[in-house]
């Protein structure tokens, strides 16, 4: 196969569409309220589904007992798993049942499901079946859990079907260790020590629309499912194996979605939906509460990360040492951490000698899953702090700090892998030439925190396959499996698309998530959307483009070689005079062939695997290279108010390497959504659990910041071009929310002089530091 495309550098094409900021796609209907989502569709005869949990957060189930809510008029099916296959769901591990079918392992867990023909009837049916249970020792505390004789949650762990190595002792799931150097030697060679513990809570991704599906059942016994999710084709393959369906047999549509931030990307209550339309041989709608999102859907892990660094008196790092501890609930919807990956959590730095491990260990607590950069937030917190704490022993100021351990082109990462077009160091001297105007006055200071995140590198290309269609009117229609989630995905396509063919951004329509009508696509997400989904559209469009220079060639007489295509027209090589336009070959091509111009692109790990091995093998033998990795800086100032510990946001500055700005309009926006929710992460959001059992209920005390919390961001971006991306772009959905909380944390020590450790950095905390500190009265406040 070819080479998906040269690499292309910012420089060598002058572009009309990418890079402008065109009207996003479907905002029309979303501003007029005319966007359909899972829950604007229906039926006369729709069925309400509801789901019975487990009250006890670990108990065996000795019976279920549903003879009398069958018996209630107006329920049409009831559920359990004596109506599945006993077998176990999961994206990277299978841990799950559809229905607890032995025991159930967190205060939440789904027991029976019921349809019916009205919510109030479906939550009486609920309410009149039995479950007999023998509650069983439950274990909560993450670190207590990886003790000897814990109890143990997962006791057939070992047997667990899985995409990759499990570690699967007591209720350790996995045990990744990142060792390079050789740290206990190092430690002689620093002129500067520092240990210390951080922790993180448990939050919610805090979308909208809560988790809906809809299932209908036709006369021929095919399922349609519309649900809410980012990957229908994800969810099509999990219900089918979770209820022993053929695929042919199920069709996943993925309407607008509302919200994702990582939570809408695999498999929820969505079986339990088809089980009970098939079994009522009607459609039925699950609708989850926001209780029982902030109770039995997956959300980002706490964790306990302790670190030592050290330092020479030159403000180099010489060594890092530690460990990650990251709750992953009951069940685990997370992928698996590879040496590579904890080495992006320790940020973007040159460290010579590193021994760090990370444990990803099964608790009684609600089950733990994506959230916008995965695994990514906890250590950045922890790192980013430390670093701080380092640099000021060192009397050295955190940008410079940063700025003599950060990355170059070609540097290798502590594993091995070659980063491609690093801009982590553009970014801090942009964040350093904007610090050294800024101003603070009492109770008030700056904080700044640096970031790296995923590019792609061989092990996260993942397939994906489009399909670009030419009407005979010279209107173009991108056909993908990736749907419009919120994140701009369909706009960034389109503009792709109408670069690549010379057309207006006005004529390309899409049409999205099908699994029965679009090429396969495995998801949006992972800030790898633009970067992967959008190679392969680009690739389809260069096929598409490639059959109109064919065309063109006959209409003119002329060879294909050297033709362009813009502003609507095929243009001869070297002969710009001679053109035709798009509209006229589309007209052609559908009387000379029968067909209208139609091409597909894809994207495959095999193809990619040879350019990317072929870069790594470029820069030295060090095995792996991350391309399109984005990087950034960020500067918060803060104000605290020493009465009271509340800590006020005044000034935000973001500093971005994209690679290329597809849409500027766009990545603005996503770097202050990003920055906001971070902001909720840093100060405010908690799901607090006691004993397994969810305290908050809903947004009246679940406190996400709302619109009066919203800051004017002022963002800098940086355009350091990917080798591979589409006209060298990066992702920037996640990584822009990893660095708020340490830069907000290292505000508040520059502000008042104490450290935080613990998120969310909440008043009452800042309060007691405050009063701590104070207690020790003539002592200089420890870093």
């Amino acid at each position: 196969m070819a080479k998906p495309h040269t690499p292309l550098l910012v420089t060598e094409e002058k572009l009309s569409i990418v890079g402008q900021s065109p009207v996003r796609k479907g905002v029309e209907d979303l501003a007029a309220g005319k966007a359909k989502f899972t829950g604007d569709f229906s039926f006369p005869d729709l069925l309400v589904g509801l789901i019975l949990r487990s009250h006890f957060p670990h108990a065996r189930i000795r019976g279920i007992d549903t003879a009398q809510a069958e018996k209630l008029p107006g329920v049409r099916a009831v559920v359990t798993h004596r109506d599945t296959p006993h077998v176990r769901i999961g994206r990277w591990i299978s841990d799950r049942p559809v229905l607890a079918w032995d025991k159930v392992c967190y205060a939440g867990d789904p027991v029976a499901a019921v349809a019916a023909v009205d919510r109030e009837t479906a939550e009486a049916a609920l309410a009149l079946i039995r479950v007999d249970y023998d509650e069983l020792p439950a274990v909560f505390d993450v670190e207590e859990a990886m003790r000897p004789g814990a109890p143990i949650i997962h006791e057939a762990l070992s047997t667990y079907k899985t995409e990759g190595r499990i570690f699967g002792q007591g209720n350790t799931l996995l045990r990744t260790e990142l060792r390079v150097g050789e740290v206990e030697g190092a430690w002689d060679q620093c002129d500067v020590l520092h240990e210390d513990t951080y922790r993180t809570q448990v939050v919610h991704h805090g979308f909208i629309e809560p988790h809906e599906a809809l299932a209908a059942p036709d006369a021929s016994g095919k399922i349609t499912l519309w649900c809410t999710t980012k990957a229908a084709f994800t969810i099509r393959s999990g219900v089918a194996r979770a209820l022993g369906l053929p695929m042919s047999r199920l069709r996943v549509i993925a309407p607008a979605v509302g919200g994702d931030y990582g939570g809408k990307g695999t498999v929820q209550m969505e079986p339990i939906c088809v089980l009970l339309a098939m079994k009522a041989a009607q459609p039925v709608k699950i609708s989850l509460t926001r209780q029982e999102e902030l109770t039995a859907t997956y959300m980002r892990q706490a964790s306990v990360c302790r670190l030592k660094v050290g330092a020479r008196n030159d403000g180099r790092l010489v060594a890092l040492q530690g460990e990650i501890i990251y709750d992953t609930g009951a069940y685990c919807d997370l992928m698996g951490l590879s040496p590579g990956r904890l080495d992006l959590f320790l940020g973007p730095y040159k460290i010579p000698n590193v021994q760090f491990t990370a444990h990803r260990v099964y608790t009684n607590n609600t089950p733990r899953g994506h959230m916008r950069g995965p695994g990514g937030p906890q250590p950045c917190f922890a790192v980013e702090s430390h670093l701080d704490m380092v640099a000021r022993k060192l009397g050295i100021s955190p940008v410079e700090f940063r700025l003599r351990n950060s990355l170059d082109e070609g540097d290798v990462m502590s594993r091995g892998t070659v980063v491609i077009a690093p801009g982590i160091k553009e970014t801090l001297r942009r964040t350093g030439r904007f610090l050294a105007g800024a101003q603070k006055g009492p109770n008030q200071g700056w904080g700044v925190a640096s970031l790296i995140w995923d590019g792609v590198n061989i092990k996260q290309i993942t397939p994906s396959s489009a399909a670009v269609k030419i009407n005979e009117d010279g209107t173009v229609v991108l056909i993908t499996g990736a749907p419009e989630q919120g994140g701009g995905p369909h706009t960034i396509l389109s503009q792709i698309v109408a670069e690549v063919l010379g057309v207006p951004y006005e004529a390309v329509s899409v049409f999205g998530s099908d699994t029965d009508a679009t090429p396969f696509e495995t998801s949006v997400g992972g800030s790898r959307t633009t970067y992967r989904v959008g190679n392969t559209v680009r690739l389809a469009a260069e096929s598409a483009r490639e059959q109109l220079f064919e065309l063109a060639a006959e209409k003119l007489g002329v060879g294909p070689e050297g033709m362009t295509a813009r502003e609507g027209r095929i243009h001869a090589g070297g002969q710009p005079e001679k053109s035709v336009s798009i509209v006229e070959l589309a007209g052609y091509a559908l009387k000379s062939r029968g067909s209208l111009i139609q091409a597909t692109g894809r994207v495959r790990r095999r193809e990619w695997y040879r350019y990317l091995a072929g870069e790594a093998a470029a820069h030295g033998p060090h095995g792996e290279v991350l391309d399109g990795s984005p990087q950034g800086t960020q500067a918060v100032k803060v104000e605290v108010d020493p009465q009271t510990g509340r800590v006020r946001v005044l000034e935000y500055f973001a500093c971005h390497d994209v690679g290329r700005a597809l849409h500027r309009g766009n990545v603005e926006g996503q770097i202050d959504g990003a920055v906001v929710l971070g902001l909720g992460y840093a100060l405010s959001e908690e799901v607090r659990l006691k004993d397994g059992r969810t305290l908050v209920s809903g947004f009246t005390d679940y406190k996400m910041p709302t619109a009066a919390d919203a800051l004017q961001v002022k963002t800098d971006i940086v355009e350091f071009p990917s080798h591979y991306g589409p006209f060298g772009a990066k992702g920037i959905a996640e990584p822009a929310s990893l660095p708020v909380a340490p830069a907000i944390a290292n505000a508040i020590y520059d502000a008042v002089g104490v450290r935080l450790r613990e998120l969310p950095l909440t008043p009452e905390k800042v309060l007691r530091a405050l009063r701590e500190r104070g207690s020790m009265s003539g002592t200089t406040p420890s870093p």
